[in-house]
């Protein structure tokens, strides 16, 4: 495990590496390394920019990727349970899946010889039991396909300059590493994906986009968050909101009719008062046992990610900003702030240039706390100071970037989903132009 765990990290420095190149390139020092990028590209395709590239390409790349991966992992157990009475994600979801067609709690399942909580709602149900009926490589199916599934949904949503956002969320180490190596990473790609689903679809109509984004938000609840902010900038912003509040809550309320406070506990309660481990600075407050007991804490956070929610919904005139406010709000607040859950971050490249920026750094930063610092502390006897210092640091980054976003004018004041990041070249072929 140590050595695939180190793989896994050599391949998200790679990325990084390829990420910080992207990056550069678009600088107004990135001059020479343009160039070298065109000439290359010209020797290996007989032309020097990318204006061949399509959606496709690049998402059969990340289709042959991650099921080179989830294969590795199924055929050699990784998947599998790390040993009696540890729980495995992949047997979990399963179980989930398997309990909506035998007529189980599908909140309680077993899985490796014990019992867990399953956290995932009634979105995450009918998908897992989608899933079930293929067993463990049905489960790896449908996630990974909703996994890939955001490479498309960027390209539809980046507007102009779509051939390099694609590239800059695909080659993000939050990407890739994440969703292929967990089956939980790909899970949480469900988020960012019902972002960008709901913002192509709002170009047709907005009340059905944020519909069908209300029964998304049921796999795991802050979707709800994002989505009602932007939904206050669309031109029917209660029409919006209102089929996103009521398919939300129909959802939960089927939910709750067939499985009452066995699905309400794990789904929200539990949820909402989670406090194992955070890749920001409440993770600091954990290791140390200084986070207070009792619900204070959590009507605080409730209440500022709420007022956050309104704010945003009556201030931020584009969808995009509006949505990548929200969810790097949420991620500042919350007392869970897991390396899976940094993916949700993904459409906030898509705001800007020094969001971008951002989204590297903590990508950088969340994974070295993630696969290295954090089994240090959480070890015996445990260093804590250096995954201390890294979750400082992360929500420092996600400050910074909080204040970025509020501070970028909004590009799309019509409401839809069109190129929010400045002009793109105007021979559309050169996408690596500054």
């Amino acid at each position: 495990m140590t050595s695939w765990n180190d793989l896994t990290g050599v391949l998200s420095a790679f990325l990084a590496a390829l990420s910080l190149v992207l990056l550069l390139v678009r600088t107004e020092r990135g001059a020479r390394l343009r160039s070298a990028l065109g000439r290359a590209l010209e020797r290996l395709t007989g032309r020097a920019h990318l204006s061949w590239l399509q959606w496709w390409h690049v998402a059969t790349v990340a289709a042959l990727a991650i099921g080179t991966v989830m294969g590795f992992d199924l055929a050699t157990g990784l998947y599998a349970c790390p040993g009696a009475g540890t729980p495995s994600d992949l047997v979990g979801f399963l179980g989930q899946g398997q309990a909506l067609w035998t007529g189980g709690n599908p909140f309680n399942v077993p899985d490796c010889g014990t019992k867990i909580l399953e956290p995932d709602g009634l979105a995450a149900v009918l998908i897992n039991g989608l899933g079930s009926l293929g067993g463990p490589t049905g489960i790896a199916v449908v996630w990974g396909a909703i996994a890939v599934a955001l490479i498309p949904l960027t390209w539809w949503v980046a507007g102009p300059d779509r051939r390099y956002l694609t590239l800059v969320v695909a080659a993000n180490p939050l990407y890739f590493p994440l969703v292929a190596t967990q089956i939980d990473g790909a899970a949480n790609a469900l988020v960012p994906a019902t972002v960008l689903l709901t913002l192509f679809l709002a170009t047709r109509s907005e009340p059905r986009a944020t519909g069908l984004a209300g029964f998304l938000a049921t796999q795991r609840f802050p979707t709800f968050f994002p989505i009602l902010g932007m939904s206050g900038s669309f031109r029917r912003r209660w029409a919006a909101a209102a089929a996103l509040i009521a398919v939300f809550a129909a959802g939960t309320g089927i939910a709750f009719l067939f499985w009452g406070s066995e699905f309400l506990g794990p789904v929200f309660v539990d949820q909402l008062g989670r406090r194992s481990f955070s890749l920001n600075l409440w993770g600091v407050f954990l290791l140390e046992n200084l986070v207070p007991s009792g619900h204070g804490l959590t009507i605080v956070q409730a209440a500022l990610t709420l007022v956050l929610v309104g704010i945003v919904f009556f201030a931020v005139r584009s969808p995009l900003r509006a949505a990548a406010i929200t969810i790097t709000g949420v991620a500042l607040l919350t007392q869970f702030l897991s390396f899976n859950i940094l993916v949700w971050l993904l459409p906030v490249a898509l705001v800007g240039a020094r969001p971008r920026w951002w989204i590297w750094g903590i990508a950088v930063v969340g994974t070295i706390n993630y696969r290295y610092a954090l089994p240090a502390a959480v070890g015996t006897p445990g260093i804590l100071w250096p995954s201390a210092l890294l979750d400082i640091l992360l929500s420092a980054m996600l400050l910074g970037l909080l204040i970025d976003l509020w501070r970028t004018g909004d590009p799309d004041p019509s409401g839809g989903p069109v190129h929010p990041s400045g002009p793109s070249p105007a021979s559309g072929k050169d996408y690596l132009a500054a």
